[in-house]
């Protein structure tokens, strides 16, 4: 298909012919149909899609079909961490009205995005870890699962501060959403109480980061959270999980 599209640049009837006999070519519909394009678009990537589409109107049209594309974004998104979750998602759902290329360029383009909205802030989970900490026997790090938690504003919308809950040896830590400066330009921190601020980072695997010198946190959904850990932390986790907003808030404070 690679090489029939590079032949088929120049135009359709020229390419049909040198594809074929010219016999063969005055029945090119029967030998190039729209679902053997369909079937051999099906193996390619968005990028080469781009390029096959000005072949011709027939191509431009097949290489946009809702088939080739739910592939595509299900092939890439099985490789990534999908922000939107892993069940009943909506980039993901069949109802959703939008195209799967739309689909596609909506996901592509929001893993360039390098600042936390405060909702994201809350829905996910945090592994946490001390930077300086050492690794167990096994090469992996004692993780803390975490979570930030908002107040509410008085319309019930999550607010830019709360407190962070830890697993284990702190009580709730307070915690602020807010801009600065650096180096002349506007980013988002994370501050907790005293400590020094939290940038953040969007990984190539999409996973956010939120790091400073001494800690790493690293954002994970509900149900890769490794259910083998002691019975006393999951059962912290779960707690605050299960916990309302403003409940949460005022048993903190």
């Amino acid at each position: 298909l690679r090489s029939s599209a590079w032949m088929l640049s120049d135009g359709e009837p020229k390419s049909l012919a040198m594809l074929c006999t010219p016999q063969e070519a005055s029945i090119g519909t029967v030998l190039i149909q729209k679902s053997v394009i369909t079937e051999a678009m099906r193996f390619l990537t968005a990028n080469e899609l781009a390029t096959v589409s000005s072949v011709s109107k027939l191509w431009n049209e097949t290489s946009s079909s809702d088939t080739i594309w739910r592939g595509i974004c299900l092939r890439r998104w099985s490789s990534v961490w999908r922000p939107w979750g892993y069940s009943n998602a909506t980039m993901e759902a069949k109802d959703n009205p939008a195209p799967w290329k739309r689909r596609y360029v909506i996901a592509e383009k929001d893993a360039t995005r390098h600042s936390l909205t405060k909702d994201e802030l809350v829905c996910y989970v945090w592994r946490f870890h001390f930077t300086a900490q050492v690794p167990d026997d096994d090469g992996t790090f004692n993780y803390q699962y975490v979570r930030f938690v908002a107040t509410r504003d008085r319309k019930g919308r999550n607010d830019s501060k709360g407190f962070l809950h830890m697993e284990q040896g702190y009580p709730p830590l307070r915690y602020c959403l807010e801009e600065r400066k650096l180096h002349g330009k506007s980013i988002k921190v994370i501050i907790v109480e005293h400590f020094p601020a939290h940038t953040m980072t969007r990984r190539p695997d999409w996973r956010w980061e939120i790091n400073n010198m001494h800690v790493q946190l690293v954002s994970m959904h509900e149900d890769e959270v490794p259910k083998n850990r002691g019975a006393k932390r999951q059962a912290h986790v779960e707690h605050i999980a299960r916990m309302p907003p403003m409940t949460r808030t005022s048993n903190s404070q």
